[in-house]
């Protein structure tokens, strides 16, 4: 029987689609995974444990997050909340301003931000503003006071769309008389009813008609009202915001839902439309052939425009009234989560939620392009509720984002595109995950657990320095007792002390007993890891082995700073552990190093699709690098 070596030197290509189990004609094939659960994908190459989730403070509440740059080094995380806005600054709360929203409307919000004002919107509100004073502590909201509204003529509008609106008191056409306080009436060859009209007078009918006929007109008629502004609380606020070209940009209302608005320039809060001077400000609405209802503005390298029916962006630098243009580019629709900006692309939900896509401009296009950037781990997907971005770093050159499902799980893309790096892979806790924001080099999470039968919402930081979430680590006098866990009180925990693995614990008045002194202590709850390769394949000369039996002969692992390192198979479903260290003097006497380089693991029996499952189930260090499975078919 022939034997077959299958290296797979990366997974670059992250966590793969079930449905891509057949795709052996595919490069990624052979450089993803099946699961990768708990991991996080490498820009160099394979898979290391994902950053434990440090824990910060008790929102309380469920919470929407978001992040306030006072400037680079003063910075806060957001937590919006039913009536309340609770500012943390390196997870201690500073102060809590009281609001109007709901927190059904907090998940609605657009915010966006210049120096030290934080511009709040949502389609119920008017615009707001929360300033940041002279301290930490000291913070206001007030509502933004805009000059120069923009006027529009709704009753017009109104009428022609089918109900004459209460505003509405003349219709001019060919003769004089009167109408009942309810009835219908011809305009423009539209039939129409209207209520509630008593001694409304209608001017110039060649007849007047009851309420079971329409009246004669001529095709001019018209209603005259007096315009009103476009934004107000009768008839909505802005729903979106961003700052691009020294302007103010508000996108849609609830009654003008595909109206784009720019302030004058310099002037944030004054949308006086004037006499179309350069620095007048803007009113310009998407005319196309269906609705599309603005949900974000993205100022990147143009100012982008994502609506319920397509995307868009303005193809002008600079912007004025008298140059302005707005393109189409692509038609798949955009959810209300807000996109971001990352590795010179701008990734948003599409209308549908079930895909990320990658809003880029293309060179050899000369047009945006929408395409999904995540076909290959669509699974991954659940209807996200909120997504943020990491850029790369001193320490990490890698850009990851962030994406919240509805079911608390988060598919989080590593991205590199120069190196032609990108994949998925799922992050898993005790709990929910519900909001995510990145505040510099930290990405916090809201995140609700159960913790001693009780539902806690927590505030956390992922923490590349620990192992387990919702966790404590501290550095304290060699001691057998560990304080400071009030948080997790008659929760079993895993606890870490000195680099060992210790006995689980369940703190109780805030603390815990060690089996032995430790100094530098991690307290919190366990996950585990999971990696499972592809079906081990190959193409010979009569034809394709992925259906045929094998035998797993070897796997050899490279493996970096790793310890607790797990090995399974398809056919063996029994665990088989790594081994780490050999005996030796004073073996015993000190905690195992993490080990770097090979393992080899020897195993035996016949099976199909011949996976392989690497996983780690105490809170150890862990990068797997490569693999190779060598295999008889």
């Amino acid at each position: 029987m022939p034997r077959l070596r299958t290296l797979q030197t990366n997974f670059n290509a992250g966590v793969l689609d079930p449905r891509l189990a057949a795709r052996t004609d595919l490069k990624s094939y052979y450089q993803g995974a099946d699961t990768g659960t708990n991991v996080l994908a490498l820009p160099q190459g394979g898979f290391t444990r994902r950053p434990g989730m440090a824990y910060q403070a008790t929102l309380g509440a469920e919470s929407r997050l978001f992040t306030f740059s006072f400037n680079v080094e003063q910075t806060y995380v957001m937590a919006f909340q039913n009536n309340a806005i609770k500012v943390y600054k390196d997870g201690a709360l500073q102060a809590t301003v009281s609001t109007s929203y709901t927190l059904a409307q907090c998940k609605e919000l657009n915010v966006t931000q210049s120096a030290d004002t934080m511009i709040i919107v949502h389609e119920d509100h008017n615009p707001a503003k929360l300033v940041r004073g002279g301290s930490h502590t000291s913070w206001t909201i007030s509502n933004i006071t805009l000059s120069n509204i923009p006027n529009f003529d709704f009753a017009y509008t109104d009428a022609l769309n089918g109900a004459i609106n209460n505003s509405v008191t003349t219709i001019t056409v060919d003769s004089t008389a009167s109408f009942p306080s309810a009835g219908t009436i011809l305009i423009d060859d539209e039939q129409i009813s209207y209520t509630g009209k008593s001694s409304t007078q209608f001017t110039g009918c060649t007849r007047a008609q009851n309420s079971t006929a329409a009246a004669s007109h001529d095709d001019d008629a018209v209603v005259t009202s007096t315009s009103e502004p476009v934004w107000s609380a009768t008839r909505g606020w802005p729903k979106t915001a961003a700052f691009f070209q020294q302007r103010l940009w508000f996108g849609g209302s609830k009654t003008r839902p595909q109206t784009l608005w720019g302030s004058k320039i310099g002037l944030f809060y004054d949308f006086n439309v004037g006499s179309a001077d350069a620095d007048d400000a803007l009113d310009i609405t998407l005319d196309t052939n269906q609705i599309n209802g603005i949900t974000a503005l993205m100022p990147s390298r143009h100012l982008q425009i994502f609506t319920t029916g397509g995307e868009f962006y303005i193809d002008v630098s600079p912007i004025t009234p008298a140059t302005i243009a707005i393109k189409n580019q692509t038609q798949f629709g955009s959810s209300t989560v807000p996109p971001v900006n990352i590795d010179g692309a701008t990734l948003f939900l599409d209308f549908s939620k079930s895909a990320i896509r990658e809003f880029l401009f293309s060179w050899d296009e000369d047009a945006y392009t929408a395409n999904s950037a995540t076909l290959l781990a669509a699974h991954l997907i659940t209807t996200p509720v909120d997504v943020d971005a990491l850029r790369g770093t001193a320490n990490e050159n890698a850009n990851y984002v962030y994406v919240v499902n509805s079911d608390g799980t988060m598919a989080v893309l590593n991205t590199l595109r120069y190196q032609q790096v990108a994949g998925w892979t799922k992050w898993e806790t005790t709990g929910e995950i519900q909001s995510v924001t990145v505040e510099n080099t930290n990405v916090y999470f809201a995140v609700k657990r159960t913790i001693n039968s009780a539902t806690v919402y927590f505030l956390e930081k992922a923490d590349n320095n620990t192992f387990t979430d919702a966790n404590k680590l501290q550095t304290q006098s060699a001691s057998t007792t560990v304080s400071n866990l009030a948080h997790l009180n008659g929760q079993a925990c895993r606890v870490r002390a000195d680099s060992s693995v210790m006995s689980d614990a369940t703190p109780s008045s805030g603390s815990i007993t060690l089996d032995r002194n430790g100094t530098t202590v991690e307290v919190g709850l366990d996950f585990d890891l999971t990696i499972t390769t592809m079906p081990v394949t190959s193409d010979f000369s009569n034809g394709s082995i992925l259906t045929e039996k094998k035998r797993l002969i070897r796997i050899v692992a490279d493996l970096y700073e790793s310890l607790g390192v797990l090995v399974k198979t398809t056919a063996h479903t029994v665990n088989v552990t790594v081994p780490e260290r050999k005996f030796g003097q004073d073996i015993l006497d000190s905690a195992p190093s993490s080990f770097t380089g090979i393992k080899e693991v020897y195993l035996s029996g016949w099976d199909r699709l011949a996976q392989v499952t690497i996983s780690q189930t105490d809170p150890q260090p862990f990068t797997l690098l490569g693999l190779v499975v060598e295999v008889e078919a």
